[in-house]
């Protein structure tokens, strides 16, 4: 056969710019253009040949350079493994592409990365995961309430909170205590039988689930291991004690365990507590024994023997093994809940949080095998075949291996980035819940196995919890409707078995059988030896979690190759020209030295031009860098007496500053690094457009383009964070209003709004006196200083948070700034919590001084911006707080029924420039805000005030006043504005008296115009006001009427934004202190009234519960309204608190005293939610009311839009900027 011809592929050609001979011809041909009429020899020999060529191959030199490799280019000298592209926007696949989780997927991603969890589904909650609440008309305007209203009335609406998810998890195995999912504890207990051989028997026992029903002494069990005593009944049934039965002996006894060995046993257990929980009993009743052995092990076993087991209190017993697995259980619960309130997103939260119910199943066959089959080799496959089948194993594969199968870079790192590997998307999708289960998948998979010839009779059971048999799931007829019908009866399934929703399917091999038949004959497997080969088969399938792996793609490592190195083309030109470093013989004439000379300035220009551009070259990597330092972004190599022989004789009095300032100018400057930026900013999908438009047109071009590269910088740098986690909120069980506690979104759009991103550090010094001095320091991204100082707090509330919070607060107050006329230097003094801070650095311009101030301002009271999540809000229990909801005219659900809902608040400082002046400004922010937020979620943003309250004659109230009372008396016009001008003065000394000390304190606006009323009439009269006028009954009335309303809007609206940022601290604070997922109150009850009940249908418990929940959480909810509207403190206790007595359902009986039970229930739940609810009140009614305000002349509405909206009179806020001011609206 003739061999295929072999060909040399053919060498690229040179580019033009690095082919010699190309580029003399083509300066040959320049030449002969511009001068063939007086030159005309181009041979070698010619000196401008000669010249021609050096630069020729100096050019070649620098286009060589330039095609070196990127990342050559960009390795600087300094470069290190760990960093080799200092300073630049070189972001790894890991940091950049992988995202928080956003997807169920997602989720299940994260949680499966945890040490304990082994698998995890999230579901979106579709009914109500506390408490349900009605919305129902009251007065022709909508309101939420727990209950309906009576016939007759409008029908209510239940209405369902959404953002709501549920996680179950599956949690790793423990070599000791079993199954962490399943409430069970499986001992094993080894024997000799009469041949000698040892023989293995499995007691298992099921435990019911205590945690709702006995709280306390729940708690009590497992926070105090062996102080405790325990004692026990056991029998066939849940109400026979064979131990107490007096007409059983020993002997009688153990028949009668043998007689049922292979049914249920039910055992109560009565735990005493001895010593911290004296007093105290759990009861544990019905739990499930069950024994697992063959007929030897049926003989060994007596009931004394189980007895010992189950009242051991030691670890190693029963109860002790459950209690430590229990603990073992919650802590990695507790760890999954941690990880997913540190990456809750948006508007979204987790309202249950648990292990997931297993649903066991047992499986039945005969197997027929090959002759030459290892029988006890078969059923171990048999046995993890039917595993993975129910319950597949979800894999971790490493970066290798992934590349190696040919997934990009994109779709390996989409998602978030995991500890131990990465997750397969099929393998999540194979490992979903299933519904169903058919045999004739179990069946394939058999007869894959090496050996296996047949199945037969393969049949399903399902069992319960308890370990009882389930029945009327097992092969159902489908009807003409298309739905199942079961047979009630039947237990196992020969083609199809139907499992209840959220229910984990899971392998119960203990309960199975399989026979085998080898030629005919049947056979059994060794159990002992089964078992050792599915533990080997286990580990050879296994692909665990991987540890120290590598999870990223390592930056790749360039050679630094000093490209900024310059050779002078005068070295290259022959000896006899004497430019070279050998110069001229000592013999030369003046006039041959002079012509060197000129010659060597001649090619100088040449030179400076060659130079630059290796200097370009070499510096390219400050063209992209992120230091803010760069200064220049064209670039000069400076030219020396090391690099030209006789430079310095050539040139005088020219250094780098002035080629610098030759080469580009600052405008010049200006303009292309933020066109780098933009670049840079371009290859992540970001731009600043708009932003740059605005700025230009607020402070001038100049001016702007300095400030954008400030601001492109600081999104460059922070891009990793606010891409991945655009979505990401803050951990609601954290320290609440800490520096770190805010979406991530709010630092997203504050960087695309141009607001320096600043950090802050803070460090106790001493404490002395009860006064702890804290001290501070404000850096930016680039740890470059932007303020220094200390402050003192009272040392007991003197945490980093306070003190953050603190000097936050004080930093946005423009009145404590100071500038020295002299240096010029910026500081900060506020004498009432001594906080004393200064910029590190003397500033040249009182200029430069404002503008830091500015930045300060601007940073500080954006840090302070809040975003609320409405589903935050929602009333986690009966009786909790209730938005209060707004419509439009009819009473009607028309769409704002649901107030929570993904809905969101961004309560904007308005007061700071340049947004309380700017209108186009702040309707670009507001775009920014609504582009920036994820689609599914209806922003709502308010831009409000924060003025102080001050005395000012010149209120335009006054004006009214003066002709008031010019209409109704014979004053002079002059008599009457001096008489409301001093009416306006005696009402406002009133008003700040009663005020004093109330600034951030929330009243109900019908509350507080009835305390400023009665304050006014029983201080103020007419006859204690100098007035010329005369002031009558009628006249007073209107005059008192007029200035309480007046001073309540004043209570109202001042300090505004204060008074909702401390009620929202507050709540935080109370919320985090109380874990919501394990609150269950509905579930609670409803196991009471299981326990309790003695005749009724349990169908109708569900019902039950929640009408008692409804009735005592309207009460409960009613009584809390009272403190709140009145101004008080909440309470303490319930001591004041008076509910009607509890009514039990009619149509179902229960045990006496269970009124009292319920009773003690509730009053135990409700007494830690009596913190957390008023707070919620007052945040409610805080954001209901908020208003913004705008500049002079410009009336709008704070509602779910922009600027644009038609005005509202009743929601308006006048601008803050009139010319007469009102008094709560100077700074």
């Amino acid at each position: 056969m003739k061999e295929p011809a072999v060909f040399l592929p053919r060498l690229d050609s040179q580019k033009p710019s690095e082919d010699f001979f190309a580029l003399r011809r083509e300066g040959i041909g320049y030449i002969e253009q511009a001068g063939s009429r007086h030159w005309t020899d181009y041979n070698t020999h010619d000196p401008g040949i000669t010249i021609l060529e050096a630069l020729c191959y100096a050019l070649t030199d620098i286009a060589y350079r330039s095609g070196w490799d990127i990342k050559d280019l960009l390795t600087l000298e300094t470069s290190t493994a760990a960093d080799p592209f200092p300073r630049q926007a070189f972001y790894t696949a890991r940091e950049i592409l992988t995202s928080g989780p956003v997807t169920p997927n997602d989720f299940r991603r994260v949680l499966i990365d945890l040490e304990p969890v082994r698998n995890a589904w999230i579901f979106c909650k579709q009914c109500a995961c506390e408490t349900d609440y009605y919305v129902v008309c009251d007065e022709d305007r909508l309101a939420l309430s727990y209950r309906q209203l009576e016939q007759g009335e409008l029908d209510a609406k239940k209405v369902t909170v959404s953002g709501l998810y549920e996680v179950l998890l599956e949690l790793e195995s423990d070599p000791e205590l079993g199954d962490l999912n399943a409430r069970k504890i499986q001992k094993m207990r080894h024997f000799y039988d009469a041949e000698g051989r040892v023989q293995t028997r499995v007691i298992e026992l099921r435990f019911p689930d205590l945690s709702l029903s006995a709280e306390e002494e729940w708690q009590a069990f497992l926070d105090h291991p062996n102080d405790y005593s325990v004692s026990v009944r056991i029998g066939a049934t849940d109400d026979y004690d064979v131990l107490t039965d007096p007409l059983l002996d020993q002997a009688g006894k153990d028949r009668y365990l043998k007689r049922h060995w292979r049914e249920l046993f039910y055992v109560d257990f009565q735990v005493d507590f001895q010593q911290e929980s004296v007093g105290l009993t759990l009861n544990i009743d019905h739990a499930t024994l069950r024994v697992f052995g063959n007929a030897d092990a049926k003989e060994e076993t007596t009931l004394a023997e189980l007895v010992e087991l189950l009242e051991d209190v030691s670890d190693s017993g029963i109860v002790g093994l459950y209690r430590r697995k229990v603990h073992k259980i919650a802590q990695a619960v507790e760890q999954a809940k941690q990880s997913l309130h540190k990456r809750r997103n948006l508007d979204e939260d987790f309202c249950r949080i648990e292990g997931i119910a297993l649903a066991e199943i047992a499986v039945c066959a005969d197997v027929e095998v090959a002759s030459d089959a290892d029988i006890d080799r078969v059923q171990a496959r048999i046995w993890q075949e039917i595993e993975h089948y129910l319950n597949p194993p979800i894999a971790f594969y490493s970066l290798q291996e992934l590349r190696d199968e040919g997934l990009s870079v994109e779709a390996i790192f989409n998602g978030p980035a995991l500890d131990n590997g990465f997750i397969k998307s099929e393998d999540l999708q194979r490992a979903m819940l299933k519904s169903e289960i058919r045999a004739s998948d179990i069946i394939k998979r058999l007869m894959a196995i090496d050996g296996v010839l047949a199945v037969n009779n393969l049949l399903l059971t399902l069992y319960d919890p308890q370990g009882r048999i389930v029945k009327g799931k097992a092969d159902p007829i489908q009807q003409n409707d298309g739905k199942p019908l079961f047979d009630p009866d039947r237990i196992s399934a020969a083609w199809l078995l139907m499992l209840d929703d959220r229910r984990q399917p899971r392998f119960y091999r203990e309960a199975s059988r399989f026979l085998f038949f080898k030629n005919g004959l049947p056979f059994q497997a060794r159990h002992d030896e089964a078992v050792a080969t599915l533990h080997q088969l286990r580990g050879e399938a296994e692909r665990p979690k991987i540890k120290n792996t590598p999870k990223d793609l390592p930056l790749p490592k360039g050679m630094y190759r000093d490209p900024g190195h310059y050779f002078s083309i005068q070295n290259e030109f022959p000896q006899s020209y004497g430019i070279g470093p050998e110069g001229l013989p000592s013999h030369a004439s003046k006039l041959r030295r002079a012509q060197a000379k000129q010659l060597k300035a001649y090619l100088l220009v040449f030179e400076q031009f060659l130079a630059n551009q290796i200097a370009q070259l070499a510096q390219s990597t400050d063209c992209f860098s992120l230091d803010p330092g760069i200064r220049q972004t064209y670039f000069i190599k400076e030219l020396t007496q090391d690099i030209i022989d006789g430079y310095d004789d050539l040139v005088a009095d020219l250094d780098k500053e002035k080629l610098e300032k030759l080469i580009e100018s600052e405008p010049e400057f200006l303009q292309r690094r933020n066109r780098f930026l933009d670049h840079l900013l371009a290859r992540f999908g970001e731009q600043l457009s708009d932003y740059t438009l605005l700025l230009s047109d607020l402070a001038g071009r100049q001016k702007a383009q300095a400030s954008l590269i400030d601001t492109k910088l600081a999104l460059l740098k922070g891009l990793p964070e606010i891409s991945r986690y655009r979505y990401r909120s803050f951990d609601t069980t954290g320290e609440a209003c800490a520096q770190k506690q805010y979406p991530v979104l709010k630092k997203r759009v504050n960087l695309l709004l141009g607001i320096a991103d600043l950090k802050m550090t803070l460090s106790p010094l001493e404490t002395i006196a009860g006064k702890t001095e804290i001290a501070f320091e404000l850096m930016d991204w680039n740890n470059r200083p932007w303020l220094t100082g200390t402050l003192e707090l009272d040392a007991y509330a003197a945490s980093n948070t306070a003190a953050y919070r603190t000097v936050v607060k004080q930093m946005s107050d423009p009145e404590i700034y100071r500038i020295d006329e002299q240096t010029h230097r910026l500081t900060l003094e506020e004498d009432t919590i001594v906080l004393r801070a200064a910029h590190p650095d003397d500033l040249t311009t009182e200029a430069e001084a404002q503008k830091i101030k500015a930045v300060l301002l601007n940073w500080s009271a954006h840090q302070r911006t809040i975003l609320v999540e409405h589903v935050l809000l929602r009333p986690k229990f009966p009786g909790d707080a209730l938005y209060p909801v707004c419509s439009e005219g009819v009473c009607k659900t028309c769409g704002f029924e649901d107030p929570y809902s993904f809905r969101l608040t961004w309560v904007m400082p308005g007061w700071t420039s340049p947004y309380n002046v700017n209108l186009d400004l702040r309707a670009f922010a507001e775009r920014t805000i609504r582009q920036e937020t994820p689609t599914h979620l209806l922003s709502k943003i308010c831009w409000v005030g924060n003025k102080r309250i001050i005395d000012n004659p010149c209120e335009p109230l006054v004006n009214e006043l003066a002709a008031l009372l010019l209409e109704q008396n014979q004053a002079t016009e002059e008599e009457s504005c001096d008489c409301a001008k001093a009416i306006y003065s005696d009402f406002s000394r009133v008003f700040n008296d009663w005020y004093h000390g109330k600034t951030l304190d929330y009243f109900d606006p019908d509350v507080l115009r009835a305390q400023l009323a009665s304050e006014f009439e029983s201080i103020l009269n007419p006859g204690g006001i100098e007035c010329a006028a005369a002031i009558g009954a009628v006249l007073w009335n209107t005059i008192v009427s007029r200035l309480t309303e007046h001073f309540a809007e004043i209570a109202r609206y001042g300090r505004q934004f204060e008074r909702f940022e401390t009620a929202w601290c507050l709540w935080l604070e109370a919320n985090a202190s109380i874990n919501w997922t394990e609150q269950r109150l509905q579930e609670r009850v409803e196991a009471l009234l299981a326990e309790a009940l003695l005749d009724g249908d349990e169908t109708t418990l569900c019902r039950c519960a929640a009408g008692i929940l409804a009735d005592y959480g309207t009460a409960f909810s009613d009584w809390l309204n009272g403190y709140v509207e009145n101004g008080l403190e909440p309470p303490e206790d319930l001591s004041s608190f008076e509910p009607a007595p509890i009514v039990l359902c009619s149509d179902a009986q229960f045990k006496t005293g269970t009124e009292d039970e319920l009773k003690a229930l509730l009053d135990k739940h409700y007494q830690r939610y009596i913190e957390v609810s008023y707070r919620l009140r007052i945040v409610v009614n805080l954001l209901a009311d908020l208003k913004s305000i705008y500049p002079e002349a410009t009336l709008h509405d704070c509602d779910d839009g922009s600027d644009h909206n038609p005005v509202r009179l009743d929601k308006t806020a006048l601008g803050s900027l009139n010319a007469v001011p009102r008094p709560f609206e100077n700074p």
